[in-house]
């Protein structure tokens, strides 16, 4: 049976093309790990090279030929008329390109010349186009459908030129970039001439469009409704974001990526949900969420299991004994088991927050399991090691389940985890289908230990991961810690682990995010004295504040836990660091 076959476009303008690449290819990974055949077509550049995008370069340009087949076609049907006057062409290629001074196409200059147009009458179809762009799925993600439908619908239904012919001698149609768009991403489905290609071809198109350039969507749909056209698998269409530096100041998101590392980027640009209207972070919110995610679940995760099975199953996937299984071992595998349904729902609606979120809490439930079970305990009790066998079985299987569902979001995280299972030579271990049953890891594999999957970055000191530079005993004098008490505390839902704490240190209160959730009880705090950091820069995670820090305790679990001062120390007493 051939395989399906899906085309990805990714239409080249504005500032938010390049993240669009970036959610293409997510998507495109998807679709080539579920047995499909993807082609993804963007304008080459310098994004695609440092995010490792695999892609066919397509510049956009529609063939002539199909060009002048969709204008007779027009004409046929009376949506489209000429008319002759002066346009804004470029005088090196000759193409319009009305509103700038410089081609979009080539960078020569633009100049007034006499010329014959052509124009669609796209206010015809202006109800019809809204209803087209309303229907559902067509635009997505599904949360971006009303900015898009309120911003077609205050576009003027005003006649649209569409193309230009250079002269009467030469007899070129030269398209508008919107035109020409669009003839390129119908020829590459195969319009006009095989029409049942075309059809299951259109019908799995997909085009990711610029923000800026949601005028495309409008006359699009008019030009489809014209010529009685299906409509195309979707129009995604997200919003831009900007991350500024501590001066304020936009940063590249090639810095970024250089700075600490594309696969960090990776995964931050696709867990942010950029909604409707100016999405704007900080670089600190950039280093609080690697450190969070990446550092302290993700990477600390695949460390503790690898460890354990090294420690105590001699670097073997031990055998799971039925017989002692329990509701938790049952509990993680349907946990396991409903997770690639929910990522491939989510990536396929282009909702990448949530799949990542379902994969987040994969990761928490990972985590507790382990906490519950206690290896460390079984491994100690002397007559407990067929129950122990059978808790690293589950968690390394777990850990081949987060890791096949990043393959679309981190291959190269995705790729390490696989290696250090020892199952990265095994194609049919990291298949998406092999998610479909738990249980498929071999007894026996050697695991194969790696360097920290994600050091945590220490801002300030240039460097990342735990062997930092050696720092100044001046600098120690710009830290000031207090006594506070604990006035509430509760789970943050969006981060597995999270509390949100807001304490009081003898002059105000103030709002702390604390990693400490899998050791702390949130009720069991109020009242508790610790240590707050008090004077560092403020941050904001999904819109909570973090007004400082924290002192905690990593635990041999591999868990953080407040660190308590005695309940006679009176808030806002001074913490020092003396020599």
């Amino acid at each position: 049976m051939a395989k399906k076959q899906a085309n990805i476009c990714v239409i080249p303008g504005g500032s938010g093309s390049d993240w669009l690449q970036l959610l293409a290819d997510v998507f495109a990974r998807l679709k080539r790990l579920l047995g499909w055949e993807v082609n993804l077509f963007l304008a080459p550049g310098e994004f695609a090279r440092v995010f490792k995008i695999g892609f066919a370069e397509e510049n956009f340009a529609g063939p002539e030929p199909v060009v002048e087949h969709l204008i007779m076609r027009l004409q046929q049907a009376g949506a489209v008329y000429k008319r002759s006057g002066q346009f804004a062409v470029c005088e090196t290629c000759g193409l319009p390109d009305a509103g700038s001074q410089q081609c979009s196409n080539c960078g020569g200059n633009i100049i007034l010349a006499e010329r014959e147009g052509y124009y669609f009458r796209v206010g015809r179809y202006d109800k019809k186009i809204l209803e087209l762009a309303a229907e559902e799925s067509l635009v997505l993600p599904p949360y971006q459908q009303g900015y898009v439908l309120n911003s077609i619908s205050n576009m003027p239904a005003e006649d649209v030129l569409i193309a230009l012919k250079v002269s009467r001698a030469k007899q070129r149609i030269l398209p508008a970039n919107w035109f020409g768009t669009l003839a390129a991403t119908l020829s590459g489905c195969g319009y006009p001439g095989d029409e049942g290609g075309f059809q299951r071809s259109w019908a799995n198109t997909y085009l990711f469009i610029p923000r800026e350039w949601l005028s495309h969507v409008y006359y699009w749909c008019g030009v489809l409704l014209a010529l009685n056209l299906p409509k195309p698998g979707g129009f995604v269409c997200h919003s831009s974001l900007k991350i500024l530096d501590r001066r304020e100041q936009e940063v590249s998101l090639l810095l970024l990526a250089q700075n600490y590392g594309q696969e960090s980027i990776r995964y931050l640009l696709l867990a942010i949900k950029a909604a409707p209207g100016e999405n704007v972070f900080t670089e600190d919110q950039v280093i609080q969420r690697i450190n969070h995610d990446l550092a302290n679940e993700l990477g600390n995760l695949v460390a503790r299991v690898i460890s354990m099975v090294s420690k105590y199953a001699g670097d073997m996937i031990p055998p799971p004994n039925i017989l002692t299984r329990q509701n938790a071992d049952l509990e993680l595998r349907e946990y396991a088991l409903e997770t690639p349904g929910k990522v491939e729902q989510y990536i396929s609606s282009q909702e990448l927050f949530q799949a990542i979120l379902a994969i987040k809490n994969l990761i928490g439930a990972t985590n507790r399991f382990i906490v519950s079970t206690a290896p460390w305990q079984l491994a100690t009790a002397g007559n407990q090691q067929e129950r122990l066998n059978t808790v690293l079985y589950n968690i390394c299987e777990a850990l081949r389940f987060i890791a096949v569902t990043l393959k679309p979001i981190m291959p190269e995280a995705a790729q390490s985890i696989l290696g250090q299972l020892g199952i990265d030579s095994i194609p049919g271990l990291y298949t998406w289908n092999s998610l479909g049953q738990w249980g498929l890891l071999p007894v026996g594999t050697k695991i194969l230990p790696q360097p920290v999957l994600f050091p945590r970055i220490v801002p300030g000191y240039g460097g990342i991961g735990p062997e930092q530079d050696l720092i100044l005993r001046e600098e120690l004098a710009r830290i000031n810690m207090v006594v506070a008490r604990v006035l509430s505390a509760e789970a943050v839902a969006e981060y597995d682990g999270l509390l949100h704490l807001i304490l009081y240190d003898g002059r105000q209160r103030c709002s702390v995010l604390a990693p400490v959730a899998r050791a702390c009880q949130p009720a069991a705090l109020e009242g508790k004295k610790v240590v707050l950091l008090s004077n560092l820069r403020p941050t904001e995670v999904e819109g909570m504040p973090s007004e400082g820090e924290v002192l905690v305790l990593e635990t041999e679990t591999g868990n953080l836990k407040l660190i308590f001062v005695d309940d006679d120390i009176p808030e806002g007493s001074k913490v020092l660091c003396l020599s």
